[in-house]
């Protein structure tokens, strides 16, 4: 404290002397503003240096603003420096003018007390990781303004110095920030508690406030006695600081190094003192010390507790230790007469169990010869005798597992010879123990000669003395011939010289496997096709379906034009409709989700009609036709539509691979109780590999995908599913590639049902459509379409586009007729039927949804629904069930 007011006592006589004489001319000396400047920025720079390792140690608020306060101080002086007219340039390295330099000296003398300020406040949350570094972003970009500002903007800013003379403004604005300055220092003279650097902090400001004095108000202008005198204040508060913060660093270390060294000393000598203390009694082993009388002087915690062991022995009522040590009193003896031993065993039996220990003990010599006592150790062998049994016991394991394992196991030598040979290796080789121990692994031919070189390289990365284990896949030959497919997983043991002691081969036939993977590589082979396929098929219906759309915004079509138009899309959409019932039918049949409308069938009538059907396939490949029918009708019992779709698929695939010009025959006749349709032709036939896969899911046969024109592959697989529902087969034969092709389906036979009377008609097919309809449907071209499909049947219809919307409709106007759609947002269609099915009257409500699984019609069904339609839906089939309402 005296020394502040020294130095407080110095500036203010000093003060005193140059007041009356701030205003005297001195010579202009540019260099002083250069080497002041330098030495402010030097030392501004070295106290925000050593404020931020206080900061960084106690996080504090207001050290951080006033490490920042000293950045901007440094930041702002060297623009000052730079901006000084006369020194670099006649207005500067950046271009301003007479006004930038004092416009910069203001700024910098009223911003500096904000941060003064700023660090007299009181902050209770800790600074901030991230504040010095944004903080020091932020000065450095302010600084850059200000300088901007002062440069740039200096013709707009009001004059503050004409020439080397000051202004009135200038007066005013330097009064300004004196009594900001006063008040900073004011703040800083109430500030508590007070560190050091607080004192010293006001003794600066004081200076600071000097300077405003000497260089703003009471000089004329540049170049007199307060313009230096000024800037050597300034200078003296930037050094004042920098003196308080280097001393208080420099203390600071000093405290840290004596209290790490203090610290060091205390915690080495607790150390050693803890650790001769603590090296007994954490010692594994029990450890008693004995005196030449044989009375036990110290026992370690374990020794103490194993003594406790042994108290029941005690007659008359001794410790623990004593009641052991009776009973090891011989082997003690000795070794208090100077002779170790390691023999005496001592066994315990308690409650928790049996404990066995190993007594050794050896003589304590107090100096060279003189013995002093003895040390007896005693080690809990419990575990380890326990162990050495459950060795043998898992040996004995390891001999049943070795001889039941499902795998082979195979030991051999260094010199490959086979050591042992299990169970599983004589069912899995042919060779039993007795012919292949002793024999050299690589003399019994269990080897595939193709695999010979693959088998010679793992042995050798076997052999190298860097591998333990080698694993390999490779064919093998048992004793009869057969050839498998078996993985070997051989690992190696080493001496302890580190040579090859013993070879380990697990051997697992994986032929089964194999089989397995290839056929799921060529059902993903086929899955690939079938995608690329699908994706193909899907996309064909789609472009001229794009082309009509195209040509129905044109105008002035003509009737018939629309009217082809029309058939068009019809038939792109009945093809795309097909592909994905096809599709599903596939996965219903695999599923067995399918069902079948059954009813007495004559085949030969269905036959008919199939081929007509397809008669449009078969002129346009120009093929002859024979229809060969039995005299007799042949009933079944079977869904006509199902199988229609059967035969037209055979007979279809009859005309699409038969080259121009061919023929297709047609036969039925009853055979033993079953109706027997074959469809063959003389087309291009199918390879003997492919006749018994032609069924299976996206097959198709590779030499007649040039005549495929389109489709999935499923049809022949959809087929057989249908007319295995129906009890019945159906095979495929070829005399091979060129020769044709045959389809042969057999189905039970049942007799001619009696004729049923006939029912009479509904109402006639062109009735109109009078009724009141609420159409939802998120998708917009689907719901607007629909209804104007209603409309031109005479329908009322309104739209809605979401549950809600439809729902608020219903409110308003009800319906007769509800179409909703499944999948809407806002509300479902199920949630919308759940509601208006419990109305009175209750509305006709129609499903029309992407949605055709059989759980999606049960849950339709469910939630009120008449009657639930799969997208596509045909146009006319859909008013014929409304037209029934």
């Amino acid at each position: 404290m005296r020394n502040v007011l020294i130095v407080l006592a110095v500036l203010g006589l000093k003060f005193i002397l140059l007041a009356p004489l701030a205003g005297m001319a001195m010579p202009a000396v540019p260099a002083f503003v250069p080497m002041h400047q330098s030495a402010l920025i030097g030392s501004n720079l070295l106290t925000g240096i050593l404020l931020l390792g206080h900061v960084r140690t106690n996080r504090s608020w207001s050290l951080g603003i006033l490490t920042l306060g000293y950045l901007f101080t440094a930041l702002i002086a060297l623009a000052h420096l730079l901006t000084f007219p006369g020194l670099f340039a006649s207005h500067g390295v950046p271009i301003g003018n007479g006004q930038t330099t004092p416009w910069l000296f203001m700024v910098w003398h009223a911003l500096f007390p904000l941060f003064v300020l700023g660090y007299a406040r009181r902050y209770r949350r800790p600074l901030p990781d991230h504040f010095l570094r944004v903080g020091v972003l932020l000065t450095t970009l302010f600084v850059a303004l200000l300088v901007l500002l002062c440069t740039s903007g200096a013709p707009y800013l009001p004059a503050l110095t004409d020439q080397h003379r000051f202004l009135p403004s200038y007066r005013a604005l330097g009064l300004a920030v004196l009594a900001l300055s006063l008040f900073a220092l004011w703040r800083i003279t109430c500030k508590r508690p007070r560190a050091l650097l607080d004192v010293w902090l006001m003794v600066a400001m004081t200076a600071w406030v000097a300077e405003l004095m000497l260089s703003c108000l009471l000089n004329s202008g540049r170049y007199d006695l307060g313009f230096y005198a000024g800037r050597l204040y300034g200078l003296a508060a930037s050094l004042l600081v920098l003196g308080a913060v280097a001393i208080d660093n420099i203390a600071l270390h000093a405290r840290l190094r004596e209290t790490f060294e203090e610290m060091i000393e205390m915690r080495a000598r607790a150390r050693w003192q803890s650790l001769l203390g603590s090296v007994l009694r954490q010692l594994p082993d029990g450890v008693l010390i004995v005196d030449r009388e044989g009375r036990c002087v110290m026992a370690n915690d374990q020794a103490e507790h194993m003594a406790a062991r042994f108290e029941h022995a005690a007659r008359d009522g001794t410790p623990g230790p004593a009641a052991m040590l009776a009973l090891l009193r011989e082997p003690v003896a000795r070794a208090i007469e100077g002779k170790p031993f390691r023999d005496a065993m001592l066994e315990s039996v308690a409650n928790d169990g049996r404990r066995v220990y190993a007594v050794s003990g050896a003589p304590l010599r107090d100096g060279a010869a003189e013995l002093a006592a003895a040390v007896i150790v005693l080690d809990d062998i419990t575990e380890s005798t326990e162990a050495s049994a459950a060795l043998a016991r898992a040996l004995d394991q390891a001999r049943y597992l070795i001889e039941n394992t499902p795998l082979a196991v195979i030991e051999w030598d260094r010199d490959f010879i086979i050591r042992l040979w299990n169970r599983r290796a004589e069912e899995l080789f042919g060779w039993s123990a007795g012919e292949a121990v002793g024999r050299r692994i690589d003399a019994l031919p269990v080897v595939h000669e193709e695999d010979a070189g693959k088998v010679a390289g793992a042995i050798g990365r076997l052999l190298d003395s860097a591998t333990r284990y080698v694993k390999s896949t490779n064919r093998n030959r048992t004793r009869d011939g057969r050839i498998l497919c078996c993985e070997w997983y051989n690992s190696v043991l080493h001496d302890e010289h580190g040579a090859i002691d013993r070879v380990f081969s697990l051997v697992l036939d994986v032929s089964e496997r194999e089989a397995a993977m290839e056929q799921l590589k060529d059902a993903d082979r086929r899955k690939d096709i079938y995608i690329a396929t699908l994706a193909h098929e899907l996309r064909n219906p789609l472009a001229p379906i794009a082309n009509a759309a195209s040509l129905l915004r044109g105008r002035g079509l003509p009737q018939e034009r629309i009217e082809w138009i029309a058939a068009m899309v019809g038939r792109q959409t009945a093809q795309m409709s097909r592909l994905l019932d096809d599709l599903l039918d596939v996965t219903r049949i695999s599923r067995g989700k399918i069902e079948l409308r059954r009813a007495p069938l004559e085949l030969g009538r269905l036959l008919r009609d199939t081929l007509q059907t397809s008669m449009p396939q078969i002129e346009a490949g120009r093929h002859a036709t024979e229809l060969d029918l039995c005299d007799e009708p042949v009933w079944v019992e079977a869904d006509a539509l199902r199988l229609t779709q059967v035969l037209a698929n055979l007979i279809n695939n009859a005309a699409k691979y038969t080259p121009p010009g061919g023929r297709i025959a047609i036969l039925l006749k009853k055979e033993g109780g079953e109706a027997m349709v074959r469809v063959s032709d003389n087309g291009i036939g199918i390879e003997p590999a492919m006749v018994d896969r032609v069924f299976d899911a996206f097959v198709q046969v590779s030499s007649a995908s040039h005549l495929a024109q389109g489709g999935l592959g499923i049809g022949l697989s959809l087929a057989r599913g249908l007319v295995e529902l129906h009890g019945g087969r159906i095979g495929a034969h070829s005399d091979g590639a060129g020769q044709g092709s045959a389809f042969t389906v057999w189905l039970p036979a049942i007799r001619p049902p009696q004729p049923a009377p006939g029912t009479a008609e509904g109402p006639g097919a062109a009735a109109s459509l009078r009724k009141r309809i609420l159409v939802a449907d998120d998708n917009v071209d689907a719901a607007e379409s629909l209804a104007w499909l209603l409309r031109t049947e005479g329908a009322t219809v309104e739209v809605a586009h979401d549950g809600a919307a439809a729902l608020r409709l219903f409110n308003e106007r009800p319906s007769e007729i509800v179409v909703l759609d499944l999948g809407m947002p806002e509300m479902d269609g199920l949630e919308v039927a759940t509601i208006l099915a419990r109305r009175t009257p209750k509305p006709c409500l129609v499903a029309v949804t992407g949605r055709g699984r059989q759980e999606d019609r049960a849950a339709s069904l469910a939630a009120g629904f008449d009657a639930h339609f799969t997208k596509p839906v045909a146009p006319q089939e859909l008013i014929e069930l409304l037209k029934k309402f």
